[in-house]
């Protein structure tokens, strides 16, 4: 030991230190030729969940999530954390398993153990108890036409009763070769055969229904030629099947592509153009197989609106929760609460706001209804306000309205001559309602009143005249 320490008590401390950073450069210089590179890390790339957003489970009910994760194979660990933002509404198991405790709602979520990885929720409402599905159909809404390979078939599900709790479906194909099915519902028809496409319910009724599909060999049209509209389309209407001839005529529809010019204006699927905005575009199809083409131009009105039971008043609600409607035989029903102890309100609210209107092709906004014109209105008697609010200006307005001849009453409004600048082209309404409000109850004896249409109209003379038409016709 002695010799040992007479060694280093014969350095300098300044050789030691030569020494020492030598020894450091040769350890870097090592490090930096035999280290080897750090292997890129494996990850869970994704979890999904086979299960709708919102999960609704009854007290005291457990629901075992089934679910996907996405990772590369040689991953070994897969383990997953799983959580409850309130566990006192719901508690869940490191296997899924959701419990209801308590009435709530609660975000069930779950992510990677290891890594930073994506998560997946599901929002779980806990209620009292669970209404089980008792019969459920499958619907076709091409029911009747033949149908051939490449075709796409979007199957509907209507299940009893009409207030069941679970409307998620899992969907199967009895031979996936033939048809296979989203879960969606959306069959895909890939070869001629037939294949029975089933729906399960998942709320433990063990209720279930089955569609069969007989698909025909594929025939690929020639030629396709499509008839003139001889009518421009109106924007609340929703889809029109044009009028197409194919060559031969028993070929299959889904072998000509269909596209529009612009689909702000009005898409296609399969010969049936939806209106999306007011203006002029090109629908053309073209035969997969030759090449040859077919278009028509299509206009989309600007200004022309209808809401009706052709559409189910798209967009229209009572504005009190204290009231509300149905719709039949066409036509909405509304049931007006107690506004007091001796009024009724129902107010008639548009709520896909906002809305594009055209005031300057279309200055008439008019109701036909059974709403009695003598009773107390806003304003003056038996009025009725329309409420207005746009970029361009706004409209807060009163009218009357007139007897028909089967007394229904006409309520339009005059939009241009209340606000002029409304008719200077396109606007955009924030707030689009009619208000239906201090009628007298012996004014309204059965407490309801019956819309017929909301619509848009070039003048006043148009809209009495289509009123008194329909009225003519027994409608």
């Amino acid at each position: 030991m002695k010799n040992r320490n007479s060694i280093y008590q014969g350095l300098s401390r300044a050789s030691i230190g030569m020494l020492a950073a030598c020894m450091t450069l040769t350890a870097c210089d090592k490090d930096q030729e035999f280290t080897p590179a750090m292997p890129e890390a494996k990850l869970i790339n994704g979890i999904t969940f086979k299960v709708s957003e919102n999960l609704p489970l009854a007290i005291g009910m457990d629901s075992t999530i089934v679910f996907a994760i996405d990772a590369p194979e040689e991953l070994e660990d897969r383990s997953i954390i799983w959580k409850s933002t309130d566990e006192t509404v719901a508690k869940v198991s490191q296997q899924g398993t959701i419990t209801g405790i308590a009435e709530g709602t609660a975000i069930i979520s779950v992510t990677p153990a290891i890594g930073f990885g994506p998560s997946a929720s599901v929002t779980v409402n806990v209620i009292p108890e669970i209404i089980k599905a008792t019969d459920m159909t499958l619907v076709n809404p091409k029911e009747g036409e033949d149908i051939y390979e490449t075709d796409r078939i979007q199957l509907e599900a209507s299940i009893l009763p009409a207030n069941h709790t679970y409307s998620y479906l899992t969907w199967a194909s009895s031979n996936p070769s033939i048809a296979t099915v989203s879960e969606n519902g959306l069959v895909n028809c890939l070869t001629p055969g037939k294949a029975i496409i089933t729906a399960y319910t998942h709320d433990r009724s063990g209720v279930s229904a089955s569609y069969e599909l007989n698909i025909k060999e594929y025939i690929p049209v020639e030629s396709v030629s499509i008839s003139s509209l001889t009518e421009p389309l109106c924007i609340s209407r929703g889809p029109v099947q044009l009028d197409v001839a194919y060559t031969p005529a028993n070929a299959t529809t889904g072998s000509v592509d269909w596209t529009s010019s612009d689909e702000n204006i009005a898409t296609v699927d399969l010969g049936v153009v939806t209106p999306k905005g007011f203006g002029t575009a090109t629908i053309t199809a073209t035969c997969k197989a030759t090449g040859q083409t077919a278009s028509v131009s299509v206009t989309v009105e600007s200004g022309w609106v209808i809401w009706d039971g052709q559409n189910n008043f798209d967009g229209w609600k009572i504005g009190q929760n204290y009231s509300s409607y149905v719709i039949e035989n066409g036509k909405m029903v509304v049931t007006a609460g107690a506004q007091n102890a001796t009024m009724r309100r129902a107010d008639l609210s548009f709520k896909n706001v906002p809305i594009n209107l055209d005031f300057s092709n279309y200055p008439i906004l008019a109701m036909r209804s059974t709403l009695p014109v003598g009773g107390k209105g806003i304003g003056q008697g038996g009025a009725y306000t329309l409420d207005l609010v746009t970029k361009s200006g706004n409209i807060n307005k009163a009218h009357v309205g007139e007897l028909l001849s089967d007394n229904t009453n006409l309520i339009y409004y005059d939009i241009p001559s209340i606000n002029a600048a409304l008719g200077n082209g396109m606007v955009e309404a924030n707030t689009f309602q009619i208000k239906v409000a201090d009628i007298y109850n012996e004014n309204l004896p059965t407490g309801q009143y019956t819309v017929y249409w909301i619509r848009t109209f070039k003048s006043i003379a148009e809209a009495k005249a289509f009123a008194e038409a329909e009225i003519s016709a027994g409608n």
